[in-house]
């Protein structure tokens, strides 16, 4: 049995000590200087992707000097020497910089490292409040679940109570466990690329490893290849087909006509904004030209026009199409608009298409079927047959997991706090159905364009409708009953009010943040942290509660 110490309480917790949370805890603590504020953390440093053990050989930032930085504490005044203009800035500074952010704003101190939050549960009263049980990480890279608590019995459970609570676990903390058929009795080292990060030293300078398989397409899958093929490992680069192929990968300038772009400002300059389909955009006060734009069929065809230039622009720019077929290999199957985030930078010190000429890199367009001993099998079918790769070792950059890593009880609780999650009633399924409905309806009215978005087959998930929920709770079944295959479950997204916020919490003491992923992470981790300690400390307007259930014009009665 796991022993639990006696409790400690706090006025406010933050979980993560990533950008997020470090400079939420500082704002709290300017706002509120006499709260006893605790931030836990699972990694040995702060920095969260960013942390000293997250680093790995050849990690660099998208950005180049002066877009990476709190609008309060310059990284260059920070790393005097170590940051140069027109350079793309190297992970060690960026882990510096984040450590003196926390030492200059006495955040250090105030953090626990190496603990995992396994549970929240609210405490009862209309006080609201917070149970968290916490355990040391001791080691283990993964973040376990409640289920796990008997596995970790030989360490010791910690019981912290706070008032309000702060999750500011990220996006990229938790990779997307590894499903794939043999995955067990695979014998080389297989591992997700959130394990890579930290065994990267160990693996590149392994001389037993000659071969490696790279499984993935996002920047991730990029850097994991660079890493090995730059060291004169062979890779074998895996892209599935059924999947959206590689992301865009731009250079950190590109050519719009005559005109050249730093693609980082270039997001935020805010006549291009006008372009892309956000629900909050009008708040910028051209309304009428964001309307003229996406909805009217000349503005529609301009939409078009700009972001087909754009993705265009970016392949020319890389000579994807004149660099031979093996590199054109990695060609976006999409227009860039539906990459988002996903659009990255070469920011390599080597040329990585080289790598792929030369043969250091073979490109694979194949579904994997399974694995065997120390093979990579592919999929056959439309006239190709099963075939495979030896490996000496395999890294999977295939996603993360888009919950917040702890497990919030009671799961009835789910919808209303408007987290991920496989455990609606009936009752809250139709009415999110219905609240669903209603913003598909208004956002396909506002932007036309998403209504022709990229559809992917794919067979290695099961993705039930949760508009019949018999349907969801059978194909989740099917998926618990069978390891070998992908185990995700249906999971509801996430329904935050602002990103931030509960739909349904009238007690206002939890917040949400970094849950949306942007180009702008450390201007919008500010912006997040002042709305969020608003939110928290009821200043904002209108005081009422916010509440999902008064969008819902047919009330559902519980069967």
């Amino acid at each position: 049995m796991t022993v639990v110490r006696e409790e400690e309480h706090f006025d406010i917790v933050v979980v993560g000590a990533g950008p997020q949370g470090l400079v939420a805890a500082k704002t709290y603590l300017q706002l509120s200087p006499s709260v006893s504020l605790l931030v836990l953390e699972s990694n040995r440093t702060v920095g969260g992707v960013w942390a000293k053990e997250n680093l790995y050989p050849d990690l660099k930032t998208n950005n180049q000097l002066g877009t990476f930085e709190f609008t309060d504490f310059s990284l260059q005044d920070v790393c005097l020497g170590k940051v140069r203009e027109g350079e793309h800035i190297q992970g060690e500074a960026v882990h510096e910089y984040f450590h003196k952010y926390a030492e200059h704003f006495d955040i250090l101190r105030r953090v626990r490292f190496e603990r995992n939050v396994i549970t929240a549960e609210h405490l009862p009263g209309e006080s609201g409040g917070w149970k968290l049980t916490v355990v040391p990480t001791m080691g283990h890279s993964r973040i376990p679940k409640v289920d796990d608590l008997d596995t970790f019995q030989q360490e010791t459970a910690t019981s912290i109570t706070t008032s309000k609570l702060i999750v500011a676990t990220g996006m990229t903390s938790t990779a997307m466990p590894i499903s794939l058929q043999g995955a067990a009795s695979f014998s080389p080292p297989l591992m997700t690329f959130a394990d890579f990060r930290r065994d990267a030293s160990r693996l590149l300078g392994n001389p037993n490893i000659k071969h490696v398989a790279v499984y993935g397409s996002a920047k991730s899958a990029y850097d994991a290849v660079n890493a090995f093929a730059s060291r004169s490992k062979k890779v074998t680069w895996i892209i599935r087909e059924s999947g959206h192929g590689p992301v865009y990968m731009a250079p950190s300038h590109i050519y719009l006509g005559p005109f050249r772009a730093w693609l980082e400002l270039l997001v935020t300059t805010r006549p291009l904004t006008w372009f892309s389909p956000c629900i909050w955009g009008e708040s910028d006060g051209f309304g009428f030209i964001r309307r003229l734009l996406h909805q009217t069929r000349i503005g529609q065809g301009i939409i078009k026009a700009f972001w087909k230039k754009l993705g265009g622009d970016i392949v020319t720019q890389t000579d994807l199409r004149t660099k031979g077929p093996e590199v054109e290999k990695l060609m976006p199957k999409e227009e860039a608009v539906w990459y988002g985030t996903g659009i990255s930078i070469l920011n390599y010190d080597t040329d990585i298409h080289q790598l792929v000429k030369n043969g250091t890199v073979r490109i694979v367009r194949r579904d994997v079927d399974h694995l065997d001993g120390k093979k990579v099998v592919f999929k056959g079918g439309a006239g190709k047959e099963k075939d495979s790769v030896e490996v000496d070792a395999m890294i999977c950059s295939t996603g993360w997991r888009w919950d917040s890593g702890i497990d919030f009880l009671p799961k009835t609780e789910h919808a209303d706090l408007g987290i991920p999650s496989a455990d609606y009633t009936l009752t809250q399924q139709k009415l999110w159905n219905n609240l669903d409905a209603q913003a598909d309806e208004e956002i396909l009215e506002r932007f036309p364009i998403l209504a022709h978005g990229p559809r992917l087959q794919s067979d290695e998930r099961v993705i039930p409708n949760l508009k019949d929920p018999s349907v969801a709770a059978a194909a989740n079944e099917k998926l618990r009953a069978e390891p070998e295959k992908q185990r995700r479950e249906e999971m509801t997204p996430w329904r935050l009010f602002r990103g931030i916020a509960p739909p349904a919490n009238p007690r206002r003491d939890l917040v949400f943040l970094g849950m949306i992923m942007s180009l702008q992470t450390l201007l919008r981790s500010e912006l997040a942290a002042l709305w969020a300690y608003a939110y928290l400390n009821d200043a904002l307007c209108p005081q009422a509660p916010l509440s999902y259930r008064a969008l819902s014009p047919s009330p559902v009665s519980e069967k």
